[in-house]
This record gives structure tokens, C-alpha cells and sequence, in this order.
């Protein structure tokens, strides 16, 4: 099963606790979540091959506050 490697860059705000990982195979609509933890790059395992896949990221503050959706990539 294909992988990909996905990087982003770090949120500004000095009280991100952490970072999530949206991603399906309809653009703007994501059946799956990774929980990132701090760090701004994670590998998606388990890809279906010859599908697209569409990916976003959100930071999440302190208080549970999460930020809007980052630019969408895609990945096939």
C-alpha cells in the first residue's frame, strides 16, 4: 500500500498544542484524521494506488481552538 510523506509549515502563534491532519478522496470533504502532536510532518500509510487523495492541516491552540482548514494538496 502506496504512503506519502506530508509536511507544513509551523503556525506562528506561540500556544499551538498541536497539529491535525484531515484528509479523503473528495476535495473539501475528509473521512480521515491523524493527530499530528507538535511536529508539522507525518506519513499517511495504507493509500489505495491510482486513487486521489486530498489533504488539509489545522492547528490547534491551548484551549482546544482549532484554526481553519490550511490550503488543500492533492496527492494521487
Amino acid at each position: 500500500m502506496p504512503s506519502v510523506i506530508l509536511n507544513w509549515d509551523a503556525s506562528p502563534d506561540t500556544n499551538i498544542a498541536g497539529y491535525t491532519l484531515y484528509y479523503g478522496t473528495n476535495s473539501g470533504s475528509y473521512e480521515q484524521v491523524v493527530s499530528a502532536g507538535l511536529v508539522t510532518q507525518t506519513t499517511v500509510a495504507g493509500l489505495t494506488p491510482g486513487t486521489t487523495y486530498f489533504f488539509a492541516a489545522t492547528a490547534s491552540d491551548s484551549t482546544g481552538l482549532e484554526s481553519d482548514y490550511s490550503n488543500e494538496i492533492a496527492f494521487t
